[in-house]
């Protein structure tokens, strides 16, 4: 019997008795209950399976919904960044359909676009409209209707005057064409910089004229078209005179200022085809082309020498400056741009040669005369390093005592074959070169051991002058090679003369009045040599610490003959004295000027007629002689 059954009877109090009078019923209850029992052990299994089954959806559902989510998250953020990105670009993207209808433009491209409604804007059809006419887009279409699916780039300029570069490629999905992306960028201060970049890379800096290189591209140009229409070009290679002297007054800014009208004044005298480039500091050369004749070069070159020579304010102060002009002309003179330059170069030194504020043509024998003053300059350089320049001595006569007082010393170079090679020559190739600086040095060296020499040997003191020139003079290192010199021998500064020319006080009277006073202080003595060839001034025989005053022979050649000759050398002698300087009259020939600036009391004098040059050695001989003469040794 069934355990809910036999429950259920007991508690109804039924006996035993009854079940099994009915046991036959009992037991199909019984069975049922069993039945019954199977049947929800059956339906409660598949309660718990499907419960189990549904929790598990359940769960499977939860986590696909907190994926789903998280997905979702992160896509909103991927579409936050990629809006940000695409509005941070710093390029107007544009994104279009087949038809070049505005689908997604990003914050560039709709400021670019302010002025439409980028809802219903064509693309294609309207942005000619903020495009600046020569730059259209119908060639964009033209290309893009024989190729859709080609990518494309290039250059426009807007109305309002900006540069753009853009980028065109296709949008594709599954290879089929739904659209195109443009990308527009504002190239316009990266124009300009290359812009700039490229005027400066051919362009002078300091006056805006063409370098050297713009210059020879333009120079090859030009040549090719004479040699096309045979004609006639013309190369002016133009330096300014004494342009150091403005930069030592004035400062490089005041030189700088003094160019730039330079340039103004010779853009004037120059037509709009000529061609005006600087090559550096204060060298320009000028590009003619269709040269008519030989003379209308010459028409030019005096133009350019009267604007230059006129004068010049320069910080508030009036300045002259002169030029030398040097012509070579296609085809005679060279067929290349170098050659040419060159030529022209060469011309210009000659005109610098023949005076200055001049212009002068090449010719052959210009280039013969640069080789040779190259050769001269090779064995300069040579002689100088094997010791084979040597000082001469011109006695200088006191004209009181009638005795030798001293001497000037003159450089003299023989070469290794005896050959002597004149001063006026190598002199101004070492100027040039900067090899002056080792000659004055080996001539300050001479004349200290010279007279240290003749103070061991017991002669009474004497005085040697030495001729510097501005080079040397300008050289601080130099002037402290002098004191340093001086102060390491034995004899006194005064025995050392310093002969100048006036044209040195030209360049910077306060910076050689400074190196005079600093040598001064070391007892150096100075003589102004040629006085009133050039440009004089009284002014700095008062201002400068000059002891003597050097007449110059041309102002004595003719004062025994010539009244105006005899004025004008004895006004300059009275001039001197009353200025407390000692007169010294050089180039003395004859016995009759030797006698005259006796007379007019000079202190001195020098000239062939008493003594020519001589070596040292000569020297102190003739010096025992008279001293001897005289009782002196």
């Amino acid at each position: 019997m069934h355990k809910l059954l036999a429950r259920q009877l007991k508690r109804s109090k039924v006996d035993d008795s009854f079940a099994q009078e009915y046991s036959d019923i009992v037991s199909r209850i019984s069975d049922a209950y069993e039945q019954n029992e199977r049947e929800i052990n059956i339906l409660e299994r598949t309660l718990f399976i499907t419960s189990n089954e549904l929790n598990e959806r359940n769960d499977l559902l939860k986590k696909q919904l907190n994926e789903l989510s998280d997905t979702q998250q992160q896509l909103e953020h991927s579409i936050s960044v990629l809006n940000a990105t695409f509005d941070a670009i710093g390029e107007q993207i544009t994104v279009l359909d087949l038809q070049g209808n505005v689908v997604s433009a990003n914050k560039m491209a709709r400021s670019f676009f302010k002025h439409f409604n980028l809802n219903a804007f064509n693309y294609f059809g309207q942005v000619d409209t903020i495009i600046k006419k020569g730059n259209k887009s119908t060639h964009i279409i033209a290309q893009l209707k024989k190729d859709p699916t080609q990518s494309l780039s290039g250059e426009f300029e807007s109305i309002d005057n900006k540069h753009y570069s853009y980028r065109s490629l296709p949008q594709l999905k599954n290879g089929k064409l739904i659209g195109r992306v443009f990308c527009i960028r504002d190239i316009s201060v990266e124009k300009q910089h290359k812009e700039i970049i490229h005027f400066q890379a051919y362009h002078d800096a300091l006056t805006g004229l063409a370098n050297r290189q713009l210059f020879m591209d333009r120079l090859e140009h030009s040549l090719a078209l004479a040699r096309r229409d045979n004609s006639m070009t013309a190369l002016l290679f133009l330096d300014l005179d004494n342009f150091k002297r403005i930069n030592d007054t004035e400062g490089h800014k005041g030189g700088d200022e003094l160019l730039i009208k330079v340039v103004e004044r010779i853009q004037q005298r120059l037509r709009k085809q000529d061609t005006l480039a600087r090559l550096g500091g204060d060298e320009f050369v000028i590009l003619i082309e269709l040269v008519k004749s030989k003379n209308s070069i010459e028409v030019l070159c005096e133009a350019l020498l009267e604007t230059i020579n006129s004068e010049f304010i320069i910080n508030g102060r009036p300045q002259y400056v002169s030029s030398s002009i040097g012509i070579s002309m296609f085809p005679k003179d060279g067929n290349t741009p170098d050659t040419l330059i060159s030529n022209a170069d060469m011309a210009m030194y000659d005109a610098k040669n023949n005076g200055k504020n001049s212009y002068s043509f090449y010719h052959s024998k210009l280039e013969a005369h640069a080789r040779e003053q190259m050769e001269i300059e090779r064995k300069l350089r040579k002689a100088i390093d094997n010791e084979e320049l040597e000082i001469y001595l011109q006695p200088k006569i006191g004209l009181r005592c009638k005795q030798i007082v001293g001497a000037e010393v003159l450089m003299r170079w023989f070469t290794d074959s005896g050959e002597p090679i004149p001063p006026d020559i190598f002199i101004p190739i070492a100027e040039s070169t900067g090899l002056i600086k080792k000659i004055g040095a080996f001539a300050i060296d001479s004349a200290i051991s010279q007279l240290e020499q003749w103070h061991k040997n017991g002669f009474p003191p004497l005085q040697l002058a030495v001729n510097l020139s501005i080079i040397e003079f300008q050289d601080e290192s130099f002037i402290d090679y002098i004191i340093e010199k001086i102060s390491k021998s034995s004899i006194r500064g005064e025995q050392l003369i310093i002969e100048l020319t006036e044209s040195i006080f030209m360049e910077n009277k306060e910076k050689m009045s400074k190196i005079m006073h600093k040598l001064k202080r070391y007892g150096v003595a100075f003589a102004l040599d040629d006085f009133g060839k050039g440009y004089s001034s009284f002014s700095y025989l008062q201002l400068l610490p000059i002891d003597y005053l050097k007449i110059d022979k041309s102002f004595l050649q003719n004062v025994i003959t010539d009244e105006q000759s005899d004025a004008i050398a004895k006004c300059i002698i009275d001039i001197g004295h009353n200025l407390g300087l000692a007169i010294i009259a050089e180039g003395i020939e004859d016995q009759e000027t030797l006698d005259y600036v006796s007379k007019a009391n000079c202190e001195m004098a020098q000239g062939f007629y008493m003594y020519r040059p001589m070596p040292c050695e000569a020297f102190t001989n003739l010096l025992r002689d008279k001293y001897n003469k005289v009782g002196g040794l």
